[in-house]
């Protein structure tokens, strides 16, 4: 589930930076929790950032599994603390719809209560907020209410949604992206209902483009996979990718047969993403900003990964970033610490297609994706993400 990303697990492990005096643990070794990594520190090249100015706000997501018997709130709020003490320049959020608003659009108050305690550092410190309302919940319907979408109620419901994220984060809100790799939902309708859903964010992303409350500097786009950009499938995502003012894609690091994927494969993946907006890009049309979800690596042995993998792939990924600076204009890390297993369990079959073996992969690829493995160490991919949050900052 996509709201996992911006709530803290429970588990016995502490928040892997210390939001007292710097960075907790930045001397520590890079064995962290696997088998296999000895020898090696935490130290390692950084990623060549060098060059041409910083223009990317580059942002980690605030996961780490909690202490049990803690107030899940109040950690949250200490998670994205956490991240901000890193250096993470904007924080990413992403709720389902039916988490946000209830049948008629109207705010749950306590979702937003929640959002807004763990925006706050952020504002005060002078940082963004990306948030992700997840319509639709990658292959799950998360829309609060039974009924079709092209009705004036299910218009208006959505419209009280968006006027509820404008009023709650105006001018720290870098970004607003409506649904959540769409393309997983798409790939299962029938046409009619694929026309039906994309008329319906056609309003979505126009009302709130032209909301009164929206900053100039606020993109509106659509959420969907780096691989449905870079291929163009399913078949008529390319009408949902073109709505908005931003491309905004979502990294997998699984394939669609839930194997991993090589660590270095991310740059090529970024590169052919980006090639394919420019190649199908209207004529006339001005280049659109492009902004990259969840970006991470697991490195779980059982999957056949490492830290030494997860370090490559951030090395490949920030390398990359640095060179497309211009079109890529941010990106969220994923993530800060490693999660509670029962939490991925549940949010796993959210990728559709996902049973027995498949689903245990994509559950262990999301919890063992943090910088800071338990026990509090960080991984060794933990310095070169340092570097590049200290370039961007």
């Amino acid at each position: 589930m996509a709201s996992a990303c911006t709530r803290l697990e429970q588990a016995a492990t502490k928040p892997p930076v210390s939001i007292q005096g710097g960075f907790a643990g930045e001397g520590a070794g890079g064995e962290g929790s696997f088998a296999g990594e000895g020898g090696e520190s935490n130290g390692g090249s950084p990623p060549s950032l060098g060059g041409a100015p910083a223009t990317i706000e580059l942002g980690v997501w605030p996961s780490f599994a909690a202490e049990p018997d803690t107030d899940p709130d109040a950690l949250a709020v200490l998670s994205a603390v956490s991240a901000l003490s890193a250096g993470s320049a904007v924080l990413p959020l992403v709720e389902r719809w039916d988490a946000l608003s209830g049948a008629t659009g109207s705010p749950r108050a306590v979702a937003w209560a929640n959002l807004d305690a763990q925006a706050l550092p952020y504002r005060d410190a002078g940082r963004k907020v990306a948030l992700c309302i997840a319509v639709l919940d990658r292959s799950l319907d998360a829309r609060p209410f039974a009924g079709e979408l092209d009705t004036p109620a299910a218009r208006s419901a959505l419209e009280r949604t968006i006027d509820e994220a404008f009023a709650h984060f105006s001018t720290e809100l870098t970004q607003l992206c409506l649904g959540y790799e769409l393309d997983r939902f798409v790939a299962e309708i029938r046409p009619a209902e694929r026309a039906q859903l994309l008329a319906f964010l056609e309003h979505a992303v126009k009302y709130a483009t032209e909301h009164s409350q929206r900053s100039p500097t606020t993109t509106i786009g659509v959420a969907v996979t780096l691989e449905a950009i870079a291929t163009g499938m399913p078949s008529g995502i390319d009408d949902f990718t073109q709505l908005g003012s931003a491309v905004i894609a979502v990294y997998d690091p699984l394939t669609a047969s839930s194997e991993l994927k090589a660590p270095e494969s991310v740059a090529s993946d970024l590169e052919a993403a980006l090639a394919r907006i420019e190649e199908t890009r209207p004529a006339g049309d001005v280049v659109r900003p492009f902004s990259l979800f969840e970006a991470g690596y697991p490195s779980a042995q059982a999957l056949g990964s490492s830290e030494r993998a997860q370090k490559l792939f951030f090395q490949a990924l920030l390398d990359t970033l640095d060179a497309s600076r211009g079109q890529v204009v941010s990106a969220s890390l994923f993530g800060l610490g490693d999660r509670a297993a029962e939490q991925c369990d549940t949010e796993a079959p959210a990728f559709g297609g996902v049973l027995g073996s498949a689903q245990a992969s994509r559950s262990l690829a999301r919890c063992s994706s943090g910088l800071w493995a338990e026990a509090d160490q960080p991984k060794l991919a933990w310095s070169v993400v340092l570097a590049a949050l200290s370039k961007y900052r």
